[in-house]
């Protein structure tokens, strides 16, 4: 019985595209908040997607270097 591999390969620049494609529909998500919700709603609905972001930045950042 042969070895079968199961590790899937990502080309990093895949990776980088999607992770880019995602901090940017999170960025619109944080926009579109603001513009429909009032002054006291906004904080706690964007603290985590702002945390998700810099989460995100972190990986871009190790997957360029």
């Amino acid at each position: 019985m042969g070895t079968v591999d199961t590790m899937i390969r990502v080309n990093p620049l895949f990776l980088r595209q999607d992770l880019l494609i995602e901090v940017g529909r999170l960025e619109l998500a944080i926009e579109d908040i603001r513009s429909h919700r009032a002054a006291n709603e906004v904080r706690p609905l964007v603290a985590p997607l702002e945390s998700r972001i810099a989460r995100l930045n972190e990986a871009l950042g190790r997957l360029t270097a």
